[in-house]
């Protein structure tokens, strides 16, 4: 089992950056995690990518013992920013051009294992927003063929948020590989266990393409995020979810629920292992 998590690094300033940077893959060695996920926001984008993520920090990640994942412009909704589910052509191209200026930095610099992409805010007819995703990913993969990437579920105001949306998707284009938020998905369905599930084993069929398993515990009344050692009353079945989507070797199980904090990683860790033994 690969495990991994976001640390939520804050680049307040280049040496900041770099000491978190520092402490997350002293997290990761100390407590056995296999993938660090570093996550772009659309403010850092616009500081550089080589003012941000340039000299000292490569040198580092560079060094690193662990993979990296790259989570992009997850702040996609909140913003309102153009993206690559936009029906309108030259919007789309702007969120295009965006993701190829990330991929070719970091190809160049230090090749990431896998980029995670959000879907942008639906605004329009679903299906009107779905072709254009399409249409973007197939031209991400003729710029960059076999590049190792991921669509999340994401925001209840996104374009695949809702469960049998993004199921739907996945059924007409099979080789989507898939970042699963556990959280998200339990409230699209209205927090109604026997739905969840249901919609959980259909997406079996897709293991070979379930990249990553986003692990959030959560309930009903409660925000889809919370850390999955709570014990809540009506919460995540995390047990059912692992024997249903997690025993595929090449899934990465990321933890977002901690931040860099070492107690509380370890205390996440702990409830995912169980999670996996239940």
């Amino acid at each position: 089992m690969r495990i991994g998590f976001n640390p939520r690094l804050t680049p307040i300033n280049r040496k900041s950056f770099v000491e978190q940077l520092r402490l997350a893959i002293e997290n990761a060695r100390r407590l056995e995690f296999d993938v660090i996920e570093i996550s772009l926001s659309f403010d850092a984008y616009r500081l550089g990518l080589s003012t941000v993520f340039g000299g000292s920090f490569l040198d580092v990640m560079n060094d690193a013992p662990c993979s990296f994942h790259l989570h992009l412009f997850h702040d996609t909704i909140g913003r309102s920013e153009s993206s690559l589910t936009d029906p309108q052509k030259y919007p789309r191209s702007i969120a295009l051009r965006r993701i190829v200026q990330v991929v070719e930095f970091f190809e160049h610099h230090h090749p990431i294992e896998m980029y995670v992409i959000h879907p942008g805010r639906r605004f329009a007819g679903i299906e009107r927003h779905l072709r254009s995703f399409r249409e973007s990913l197939t031209a991400l993969d003729a710029l960059f063929p076999g590049l190792p990437m991921a669509i999340e579920n994401g925001h209840p105001e996104g374009v695949l948020a809702d469960f049998d949306t993004l199921l739907a998707f996945l059924d007409d284009t099979p080789n989507t590989r898939f970042s699963f938020h556990t959280g998200l998905a339990f409230h699209s369905v209205g927090t109604d266990h026997s739905r969840f599930e249901d919609r959980v084993s259909y997406m079996r069929r897709f293991g070979e393409n379930l990249a990553e398993i986003r692990w959030h515990n959560t309930a009903p009344g409660h925000r889809p995020s919370l850390p999955l050692h709570l014990d809540l009353e009506g919460g995540l079945d995390l047990a059912k979810i692992f024997r249903a989507l997690g025993r595929n070797p090449g899934t990465v199980h990321l933890i977002e629920t901690a931040g860099n904090d070492t107690g509380a990683l370890a205390r996440e860790r702990r409830a995912l292992h169980s999670a996996f033994l239940g």
